[in-house]
This record gives C-alpha cells, sequence and structure tokens, in this order.
C-alpha cells in the first residue's frame, strides 16, 4: 500500500523545522568562538529544550523514513541485521540506525547531517 503524498510532505516538512532551527542555533553558537582557537578543532554541543523538542518529534519519532540500506550478515552465534532509514530535503537529512542481534538485542541510533556549500565561521 503506498504511502499518502501529505504523510510523507508533513515528515520531510518537520524535518526542514528542525534543520533550519538547527542550522540557525549552530550559526549563533559559532559566531560566538575565537577564530584563533579552531586550528585545534572544535568539539560543540548545542543544548535547547525547543531544538530537543523538535528532535524528538522531527527525528525519534518520525514513523516516516525511506528505506536506504540493509543487510543481513551471518555470524558465528546467528544472524545479525543492519537497516538505516533516511529522510532528506534540501541541506537536511535525518538517518535511523537499526542494528538486530540475533540474541534479541536492539540498537537505534540518530543522526542528522546538515550541508552546506557556505563558510559558517
Amino acid at each position: 500500500m503506498p504511502i499518502e503524498d501529505s504523510y510523507r510532505n508533513l515528515a520531510l516538512g518537520k524535518l526542514e523545522d528542525f534543520g533550519k532551527l538547527a542550522e540557525e542555533k549552530l550559526k549563533d553558537k559559532l559566531s560566538q568562538l575565537d577564530q584563533e582557537d579552531l586550528e585545534f578543532g572544535l568539539s560543540l554541543s548545542l543544548q535547547d529544550g525547543e531544538l530537543f523538542k523538535l528532535w524528538q518529534d522531527c527525528i525519534e519519532n518520525n514513523n516516516y523514513m525511506e528505506v536506504s540500506f540493509m543487510e543481513v550478515m551471518e555470524h558465528h552465534d546467528g544472524a545479525y541485521l543492519k537497516a538505516t532509514f533516511k529522510n532528506s530535503k534540501g541541506p537536511y537529512t535525518a538517518e535511523r540506525y537499526i542494528s538486530i542481534r540475533s540474541s534479541g538485542r536492539i540498537e537505534i541510533s540518530y543522526a542528522f547531517f546538515l550541508e552546506t556549500k557556505e563558510t559558517i565561521v
């Protein structure tokens, strides 16, 4: 059964909302840095209540994602399934990684990517 376009567009719209807010917060945080400190690398954490709420709604709880990659691997202790699901809109990409081990252990992780052609700092 095909997914309705309105459902897909709603999910991608949420991703775009999160991406715009994350980009804005990232640019704000980076503008406060001293340029000379960037020579040694950068470790940055964004902690914001509004951003976190959108992360949960748009990335973690988003039940519309397209299958990007799936692999079943045989190990000495049984099969192992790896799957990657992805949503992309413009410069924003959200990914969900799922690993299921033969023991029944399930690991889920998320990533968000922002592609930019400009220099942010």
